[in-house]
């Protein structure tokens, strides 16, 4: 899950992309910050500032793009955003995608970036981390058991290791 700072830093850092996918998470935590700031330069607007007026303007790309990464994310071309100018249910169909949860699984526009309900891979691999640390500590397969010298034999190895590298003792 993405939170507020990183869906801000998302919606500014990546406002010329197009491609790729924002989570649900990500594209809520920045509509509230939109919406946030709007309220408050609205006040502005008022006393007959421009300042909402030039953030609308400055915000009309980082919003496309944060729209249309959304639809990404939940399977849907970047083209269903022409739908919002439909008369009254276009809005509401657009809405409705906004809330839909994300794919978890790699779809045309990428992977899960920021969880969209998929665990963590490894970048190498392609498996879970959980999968790679298995492999690691040697935990076997289901069914399958250690034999008790087996097992005290790895924490020894592990012990060592630790005692090696992260404590830095050679001796």
């Amino acid at each position: 899950m993405v939170g507020p700072l990183k869906a801000v830093e998302n919606g500014y850092f990546r406002a010329f992309n197009f491609s790729g996918r924002a989570s649900r998470s990500e594209f809520w935590w920045f509509a509230a910050y939109y919406a946030l700031v709007t309220l408050l330069l609205a006040l502005d607007l008022a006393k007959g500032g421009t300042l909402l007026i030039w953030f609308w303007l400055l915000n009309i790309i980082p919003n496309l793009s944060m729209t249309i990464r959304r639809l990404h994310d939940i399977g849907r071309s970047g083209l269903w955003f022409f739908i919002s100018f439909a008369p009254i249910v276009g809005p509401i169909i657009l809405l409705i995608f906004y809330v839909l949860p994300s794919e978890p699984h790699r779809n045309s526009w990428g992977d899960p970036e920021n969880g969209g309900g998929a665990r963590p891979k490894d970048r190498f691999s392609g498996r879970s981390a959980q999968s790679g640390y298995a492999a690691l500590m040697r935990i076997p397969e289901a069914g399958q058991a250690h034999s008790e010298e087996f097992e005290e034999a790895r924490r020894q190895e592990i012990h060592e290791y630790y005692r090696r590298r992260v404590l830095g003792q050679n001796g």
